[in-house]
């Protein structure tokens, strides 16, 4: 399965505090390379999400919900997924409902008793493994000696080190698992200690009862767990585990962590998935922390804009907006707050050998109290977000020690060796955000007053958006940003084309480069980047060996209307150094350079934003004056659908081939092949094209 998507069940009945910890160590383990999204019911009933799919989690909870929202056709499709090579996680109550059958705590108030339809583990799961359950509180957790079968995960020995194979896993409620006696499909990963209980009599012990469970379903697999390996020390609080079984649960989990760490990765793996590596060290990187990522300063600098009145004018006006003062009072910080959807620390960059920003006051604003764990019971309220916006002159740009992931100096020196006035007048720099896009959509006061064509860039996204409502991964080597851009409505000028004229500019940025212009960059309708790929060993589609195209960036335009006047958000991902979990611009340039003894210097993501913003700015001119016919041929040059054919799956499957798009509404146009004289007109908001299949259909 080549999918990137790691759909994560969000429906009634998952437990709050299990869906938050499972989000944060999925994106520690696999979010460097997979898109992490929580689905309801909704989605796996009624959207296309298993051609996407990798792996689908049913987190801790109550499976009883789960069954209300999922029996009949969802589980159906399910069980169908994964035996046609896709992957199931259950973890507790997730375990439960992918058993062939539920028995928990029979003959008391909780019982939950009954067969379930996944049946992914033929057998039984049987609960509690231990007694003193509780919803309402964790007085029935505990931090189990859980045992690993090293030899049944089938990965490298190495990956163990010098680890135990006993460690301590989180346990609150799961089950343990009996086999059918003629089940030949399971493998047991990890057992419990001898202490476990049968739930039908607490006075019989059951010796080597099985906690994590393996099942080949078809092509696919399952992997079932009645210990809670989310669960990492740091997301608990001590004073929660107050009885004589659990009161030094915290720490037995903190001294095991690192093996923990390392059973996740082996569990992953043995699943056939990639998760960092960084996530099994001994030392876990602090930029991969267990913790949701704490945000870092919005570095703000004139980027093609030089004037100096211009400049101080655009300070200014973001100055004087922050009238609120703030709490904070360190090392005599003036803290002033512009009061927005966010509340954004205003600052002016400190010159000289200094930090730009105080250590303290920006560990003060960025990492508040709330940050810390989630509380014991399932209430997590949502507090007022923070974010620090600090303005930089051109004598106190932030160095390579603030900044390490993008250098900001060289992205503003490429910005002015390239022809253009106001896309990228000025550069928004942010190491970790939670969304570009949604910063400056969210803040509509901030925006209003930003320069036109500022463009907000960062390294990592923690919620990076794609179309609708898909996620948008974020490596390191891919270029994330979005751009503002305000635009007159001109009859010839249409805003509904001005998607294209970005996925153009995109493409066009690095073939109309000497020696570029022969790179398979491609486009597909509406708003994708495609590049020809050569699969490679450790690629996620690396089964097959010919080489596709596979997508390499996308564009999400967002816009409102004011007095005639459009303000758009252009907010583009693009693969430009990344190898993986596709391919790159620079891994394109790498493959040309050596099947056409060619030496190309590959782009970095500094030079790659200036060369972008740069292009549409020359694209966009022409547009505003011209309309978008002149640039049609350079358009349908770069595409990949040129007489496709397709199938209409809203029109009954019929078949057709494509025309072309409209230069006045950006509508795809495709002719019928039952009735030539048809042509069908669809919107490019309202549909979802899959090259797979070649397949339109209405976007849900």
């Amino acid at each position: 399965m080549s999918g990137l998507n790691v759909l994560v069940y969000s429906g009634p009945g998952v437990s709050l505090n299990g869906r938050a910890y499972l989000l944060r160590t999925l994106r520690q383990f696999l979010g460097h390379r997979y898109a992490i999204i929580p689905i309801g019911a909704d989605t796996l009933r009624a959207e296309p999400w298993e051609t996407k799919a990798v792996l689908l989690v049913m987190p801790g909870g109550r499976d009883m919900p789960y069954m209300a929202e999922l029996n009949g056709p969802v589980n159906t499709r399910i069980r169908a997924w994964v035996a046609s090579g896709g992957r199931y996680l259950g973890i507790c109550a997730g375990g439960y409902y992918g058993s062939a059958r539920c028995e928990f705590e029979p003959g008391t108030d909780k019982q939950v008793v009954g067969d379930r339809e996944l049946a992914f583990f033929p057998g039984t799961c049987m609960g509690c493994a231990y007694e003193g359950f509780n919803y309402k509180s964790e007085e029935g957790a505990r931090a189990v000696e859980a045992i690993v079968d090293r030899s049944a995960f089938g990965v490298a020995e190495s990956l163990w080190r010098d680890d135990p194979t006993k460690i301590r896993i989180h346990y609150n409620g799961g089950g343990y698992f009996v086999p059918r006696a003629d089940d030949n499909s399971t493998r047991v990963l990890v057992r419990y200690p001898d202490d476990v209980t049968n739930p039908h009599d607490r006075s019989h012990r059951i010796k080597d009862a099985a906690a994590i469970v393996s099942c080949a379903v078809g092509r696919g697999i399952a992997v079932l767990s009645g210990l809670h390996i989310e669960y990492a020390w740091d997301f608990l609080a001590a004073s929660s585990y107050t009885q004589p079984h659990n009161r030094g649960l915290v720490a037995l989990m903190r001294a095991h962590d690192t093996f923990r760490r390392r059973l996740v990765g082996a569990i992953f793996l043995h699943m056939g998935l990639s998760p960092d590596p960084s996530a099994m060290a001994d030392c876990a990187d602090p930029s991969h922390s267990v913790r949701a990522p704490t945000v870092t300063p919005v570095f703000m600098a004139p980027a093609r804009a030089t004037g100096v009145a211009a400049v101080a004018s655009a300070m200014y006006a973001l100055t004087a907006m922050a009238t609120h003062r703030g709490e904070y009072n360190i090392d005599g910080v003036k803290d002033m707050v512009l009061q927005d959807a966010e509340d954004i620390h205003v600052v002016t960059a400190q010159t000289g050998d200094r930090r730009r920003v105080c250590a303290s006051y920006e560990r003060a604003v960025l990492t508040p109290d709330d940050v810390g764990p989630v509380s014991a019971t399932d209430e997590m309220p949502e507090s007022r977000l923070h974010s620090m916006l600090v303005l930089c002159a051109n004598d106190a740009l932030p160095d390579e020690h603030e900044t390490p992931r993008f250098d900001m100096r060289a992205a503003i020196k490429y910005m002015r060796e390239t022809r253009a006035h106001t896309a990228g007048s000025w550069l928004m720099y942010a190491d970790t955000t939670r969304s570009t896009q949604t910063f400056l959509e969210r803040n509509a006061r901030l925006a209003s007053h930003l320069p036109d064509g500022t463009v907000h860039v960062a390294t990592m996204q923690l919620n990076g958006r794609g179309r609708g409502r898909n996620a948008w991964i974020s490596p390191v080597g891919c270029l994330q940003f979005t751009m503002l851009i305000r635009h007159t409505q001109r009859k010839q000028a249409p805003v509904v084309m001005l998607q294209y004229i970005m996925s153009l500019a995109i493409v066009e940025a690095v073939t109309s480069l000497p020696g570029y212009d022969a790179l398979p960059l491609r486009l597909k309708w509406p708003n994708d980047l495609y590049a020809l790929h050569v699969p490679v060993s450790d690629s996620d589609d690396s089964s097959g060996s010919a080489p596709a195209f596979a997508k390499i960036g996308g564009i999400l335009v967002n816009s409102s209307c004011a007095r005639g006047e459009f303000t758009l958000l252009f907010g583009c991902g693009i693969n430009v150094a990344n190898r993986l979990p596709t391919t790159s611009i620079n891994s394109v340039i790498r493959d040309y350079n050596d099947t056409h003894a060619t030496r190309l210097a590959t782009i970095p993501v500094e030079r790659m934003l200036a060369l972008a913003t740069a292009k549409f700015e020359e694209l966009y001119r022409t547009f505003l004056v011209y309309g978008f016919d002149p640039l049609l041929k350079a358009y349908y040059r770069r595409w990949l659908h040129s007489d496709q054919i397709v199938t209409l799956a809203d029109r009954d499957y019929e078949r057709a081939q494509v025309v072309g798009i409209s230069a006045t509404d950006g509508q795809l146009q495709v002719r019928s092949l039952q009735s030539p004289r048809t042509v069908y007109s669809l919107q490019p908001d309202g549909n979802s094209f899959d090259m797979l299949r070649g397949l339109i259909s209405r976007k849900l």
